[in-house]
């Protein structure tokens, strides 16, 4: 196994020998969001500080005074509450100082933009809203927004999550397709794959390459051939993409780097993700649809789809515009 260490030049990641910064949305309802943030430093140094909002009761408007009263009150309730949590499931020491941060339900993604910004943070992590079936991620109206304009990687975890207590054991990138068109996306660069593949790289895990598919097949035999043909040509890019990563990571790991890349298919997102085997170690990783935002995280209608059905954390990488 490599150090674990980021390279930054590589895939936007901590310099070497810092923690990954991490914000945690968090829900009082559930612990997923917490659980995959814990999860992440069984693997990696990070440092996690919780974020969440508060909407008042009251029938008339406060005064500022008794505003600003009753939120510092509100403040020192969540900041108990989150430090009981925080110390169920992660080491004090992968705490953030201020670990604690409460803020208006008024604009909860505003709130969650400015406090990774003022925390330098690496990523930002949500759960799925709590009436979810297991293993499958809905996204609430904050995660919804996030998944369109996080300037960071987002992290989501689903309902009911079961997570290696090794860690990160295998990294999966997916690549979403459609069986409509005989020619699959291709834009030489695959958005998020350099990050994928230099975690892999990191923590010394195998990495997956899959075209996902929900089988939209056509009745025209040679159309689908030409797809078929196509997307492995599409995987056998990625997969030099990939290994192209590791030789810049240098010759260990490059000479220790597993890659495998193959299509899953199947009648709908859902038996297209079903029809792969998945570890309680996996963590999925996707890339971003381009937008005319610099920089941002965009969620495209399929991805959205698909991520609703993945059975395992997913991160989700930014995308400048292309």
């Amino acid at each position: 196994m490599v150090a674990r260490s980021f390279t930054k030049e590589l895939a936007e990641l901590p310099a070497d020998g810092k923690p990954l910064r991490v914000v945690v949305g968090w829900d009082a309802q559930n612990t997923e969001a917490i659980e995959f943030a814990a999860w992440l430093g069984r693997s990696l140094p990070v440092k996690v500080k919780v974020l969440s909002a508060v909407e008042g009761t009251w029938k008339k408007p406060l005064s500022g005074k008794k505003y600003k009263r009753w939120f510092r009150d509100r403040a020192q309730e969540f900041e108990l509450q989150a430090k009981r949590v925080l110390k169920a499931h992660i080491p004090r020491d992968q705490w953030a100082k201020d670990f604690a941060e409460l803020a208006e339900r008024t604009d909860v993604a505003g709130s969650l933009y400015s406090c990774a910004a003022d925390f330098s943070a690496n990523m930002i992590v949500l759960g799925s809203r709590v009436k979810t079936q297991k293993s499958r991620f809905r996204p609430s109206s904050t995660a919804d927004e996030l998944m369109h304009s996080s300037p960071v990687p987002l992290g989501l975890a689903p309902r009911g999550v079961k997570l290696s207590r090794k860690g990160i054991t295998r990294i999966t990138y997916a690549l979403i397709e459609s069986s409509k068109s005989a020619q699959p996306r291709d834009e030489g660069r695959f958005s998020g794959l350099p990050y994928a593949a230099t975690l892999a790289c990191v923590l010394g895990v195998p990495l997956r390459i899959i075209a996902f598919s929900p089988q939209e097949q056509t009745d025209d035999l040679s159309l689908a051939a030409e797809w078929n043909e196509s997307t492995l040509g599409l995987l056998d890019r990625a997969r030099d993409q990939a290994y192209g990563v590791a030789s810049a990571m240098g010759p260990t790991c490059a000479d220790n780097f597993d890659v495998h890349a193959f299509v899953s298919s199947g009648k709908g997102w859902k038996r297209s993700i079903d029809s792969v085997k998945w570890k309680k170690g996996d963590l999925l990783c996707m890339g971003s649809q381009p937008s005319d935002q610099l920089k941002r995280v965009f969620v495209g209608s399929r991805e959205g789809e698909f991520i609703r059905f993945a059975p395992v954390p997913v991160i989700i990488h930014p995308r400048g515009v292309k």
